[in-house]
């Protein structure tokens, strides 16, 4: 910030960041907001790279740390000519937005008031231009502008809401929560590329277990996992499972134990793949094919609204398909199963699926002994 501001830029510390040091959390990472463009950043900057399509962004790369540079933008084109900057679908979608602005303005085109926070570089001066700083002490989460036209816009803002209101544990200020109530199909319109990773943050941002109450209860969960519908209902063996899986993923979150989103997607599937297989099973196909197949063609269909990496499809379907071996053990096939790649992800995922059916508590005490 100090070399942006010797350039003659200013430079702001800015959402997420500034949001967690004022309610008391270490920031995962450090924004950075500034009147650079891009390409004047990349010039201050030799170590960066520009990236992003819809926005333009700056990686700065400074003392072994990556730092994420944004210019300060508007949503609000003054003449035709800026209007090319923005686009909208038939639907209200924001598909680019890539015109700079003003810090006021920056701020305003943000999702939530407590995302929209500065704090000035070069005095360490607060700049509130959205009463954020009243939130964060009343723990609201509220949209900026009017909540259902911001969900239309990006319809990923309602699973952000549900993110910070469970992570910080904060309320969904009620016009916000109506609106997400109101439009939680949107979900599926979502760009698929983005949601994998906001599931991923969904699910491991430490605080599961309050994400999945609220997903259910605006009934965005849904919509994002139509195939898991029947989670719904309280004493279901999905919900008791997906339950059991959020309390778990909590567990490893607090003790610092790393997930890999192929164990997180094994998991949050676990029961819907396994009746799958089971059904291909019955219908004589073996349980390594069975297993491999079922989780292709359940990816295959998930694409569409949740895009996972071709590597981390088949990391899944490994893990399933590994499991049948598990339950079955034989001393003969330990050292080629344990050398294979997915043997760690698979040997969690049965002892957590042996705590939940213990049929299989032999096998685990078996696999204990020889591991």
């Amino acid at each position: 910030m100090e070399k942006l501001r010797d350039a003659g830029f200013k430079a702001y510390i800015a959402g997420g960041a500034l949001r967690d040091l004022l309610v008391g959390r270490n920031p995962k990472d450090v924004d950075i907001a500034t009147n650079a463009r891009p390409e004047q950043v990349r010039r201050i900057f030799r170590n960066s790279r520009m990236i992003g399509r819809r926005f333009r962004l700056v990686h700065v790369y400074e003392h072994g740390q990556l730092l994420e540079v944004s210019t300060f933008r508007s949503n609000e084109a003054e003449d035709e000519r800026q209007s090319k900057f923005i686009k909208q679908s038939d639907e209200g979608m924001l598909l680019r937005d890539n015109k700079y602005g003003t810090p006021e303005q920056d701020a305003i085109r943000r999702d939530f008031t407590i995302n929209a926070l500065f704090l000035d570089s070069g005095d360490f001066s607060l700049v509130d231009y959205v009463h954020g700083l009243k939130d964060i002490e009343s723990k609201v989460v509220r949209s900026i502008g009017e909540p259902g036209q911001r969900i239309a816009e990006d319809p990923v803002r309602m699973i952000r809401a549900i993110r910070f209101a469970a992570l910080l544990d904060f309320s969904l200020e009620p016009d916000l929560y109506e609106a997400i109530l109101v439009n939680a199909s949107r979900i599926q319109q979502a760009s698929a590329a983005r949601m994998f990773e906001e599931i991923k943050k969904l699910f491991l941002c430490g605080r599961a277990h309050r994400v999945l109450e609220l997903l259910l209860e605006t009934g965005v969960f849904g919509y994002m996992f139509p195939e898991l519908g029947n989670v719904a209902v309280k004493d279901s063996p999905q919900h008791q499972w997906l339950e059991r899986i959020m309390r778990q993923f909590d567990r490893w979150h607090a003790h610092q134990v790393p997930v890999s989103g192929e164990l997180m997607i094994a998991l949050l599937f676990g029961k819907y793949h396994e009746a799958l297989i089971a059904q291909a099973m019955a219908d004589g196909m073996p349980p390594y094919p069975a297993a491999e197949t079922c989780v292709a063609r359940h990816m295959a269909r998930m694409n569409e609204h949740v895009s996972v990496p071709n590597a981390i499809t088949r990391h899944v379907a490994q893990i399933m398909a590994m499991q049948h071996r598990l339950a079955t053990p034989k001393e003969s096939a330990v050292k080629k199963l344990v050398h294979r790649a997915c043997f760690h992800d698979a040997y969690i995922y049965f002892k957590i699926s042996a705590r939940f059916d213990q049929a299989r508590d032999d096998a685990v005490t078996w696999w204990e002994k020889h591991v």
